[in-house]
């Protein structure tokens, strides 16, 4: 099924995937304000594409983890 304005995906299969941790990440968890870490992830297809993502996790075992913008510091 095609979405319009989304481009058009064949069903693809992840074929390697990496996990790279984001050193001077200083962001902080949303449900509790305890800083979070973070890694990026990159995944490659098939069809040769990779797509990456950036996921935090809280440093308590509060739960949350999820996609964020990276917040670096210099």
């Amino acid at each position: 099924m095609d979405t319009p304005g989304l481009p058009s995906r064949r069903n693809r299969t992840m074929v390697s995937s990496r996990v790279d941790p984001v050193l001077n990440y200083f962001g902080k968890c949303p449900l509790c304000g305890y800083p979070a870490h973070a890694s990026t992830i990159t995944a490659t297809f098939d069809d040769e594409e990779e797509e990456e993502m950036v996921v935090a996790t809280c440093g308590l075992p509060c739960g949350w983890s999820g996609p964020v913008v990276p917040t670096t510091m210099t």
